[in-house]
């Protein structure tokens, strides 16, 4: 375990996870792929989280069986105990590509309180390794033992905004990520991909201020000498995923409101790439840009009955790898 030795008792024995770790998410992303588990009738059992962060290991957290107390918060709604036992998981994988993400995992393992002989939290691309069956050399071969989750299939992937994330960390691999994590999958078993519909260049009315904010923010990033994340559409997940051999047994679409409060968080990325701008002149006039915009956005969500801007929207697509006897049929069938 990466995280064992942060939550270990005086004596050496790890301590009982801590009672937060209970509770349901009220996040309707994590709600939507727990209910489309459960109606599948397996548990999550082995699971691997392709692209972990804070948020995510939360949720994960939820899905670990821990006594009588196991997800008995109903505050968000719909989910029992029963159910949630069947959408329980048995043990993880976390990946992540950024060494300072890790870091933060393993703290946030640690203060969840996560059983030391319950999970792993690695750092590895996907892109980057062999596998022994692609090795053409004994040096490859050698190579090979360090390919990322070795010899390691799961019953559930999740793929949480990973696929938006990998310009930043494995440009121009999106459209091979699926027969790489379909090497992690069991037969029989789900990947399930979270990610943001593209941000369209513009749209009428009050919500147009967010598209001119991530035009900016882009823009820092550019200017600051740093790789923007690529979202990448629904349909175009579905279709790669059948490409790979997956059959979409199920999607969710989720509208997104924006406060002004997720808006200055974007504008804040913008901030946050001034001091790498190639003259203090650009970041001053830069500098203005975002104010501005932090003002005109403050103007448009008080406007608004909601207080919010409606804009886009996240998205669930669940793949599902066929059983071999399925397979079989299917041949039977042609």
């Amino acid at each position: 375990m990466s995280f064992n030795s942060a939550h270990s008792s005086s004596t050496g024995k790890p301590q009982q996870r801590q009672a937060q770790t209970t509770k349901k998410m009220n996040d309707a992303l994590f709600n939507s792929i727990e209910a489309m588990q459960i109606k599948s009738g397996k548990p999550f059992g082995k699971f691997l989280d392709a692209g972990t962060g804070v948020h995510s290991l939360r949720w994960i957290a939820t899905l670990i069986p821990n006594g009588d107390d196991f997800l008995l918060d109903h505050s968000s709604g719909a989910i029992d105990h029963d159910e949630a036992l069947r959408a329980s998981i048995t043990s993880f994988t976390a990946v992540t590509a950024d060494e300072q993400m890790r870091s933060n995992v393993r703290i946030e393992a640690a203060k969840l309180g996560i059983p030391e002989n319950v999970g792993d939290i690695v750092i590895g691309n996907w892109k980057q390794d062999m596998s022994v069956d692609d090795a053409e050399t004994a040096e490859e071969v050698v190579a090979s033992t360090n390919y990322l989750c070795h010899n390691e299939t799961y019953d559930t992937i999740l793929a949480d905004y990973l696929i938006g994330a990998m310009d930043g960390f494995s440009p121009y691999y999106q459209d091979q990520i699926f027969d790489r994590l379909k090497k992690h999958l069991k037969p029989g078993g789900r990947i399930y991909v979270v990610g943001l519909q593209p941000i369209p260049d513009r749209v009428e009315g009050a919500a147009n201020i967010f598209c001119r904010v991530t035009k900016l923010r882009d823009a820092c990033i550019l200017l600051a000498g740093h790789r923007c994340y690529r979202e990448y559409p629904q349909d175009w997940i579905e279709r790669h995923m059948a490409k790979a051999g997956l059959k979409v047994v199920g999607t969710s679409t989720h509208p997104i409101l924006y406060t002004h409060k997720a808006i200055v968080r974007q504008l804040n990325v913008a901030r946050s790439k001034l001091s790498y701008f190639p003259s203090q002149g650009l970041a001053d006039q830069m500098r203005e840009a975002i104010d501005a915009l932090e003002k005109e956005s403050r103007d448009a969500t008080d406007k608004s009955p909601t207080g919010r801007l409606k804009l886009g929207f996240d998205y669930i697509v669940c793949g599902e790898l066929c059983e071999e006897d399925d397979e079989v049929k299917e041949e039977e069938v042609e």
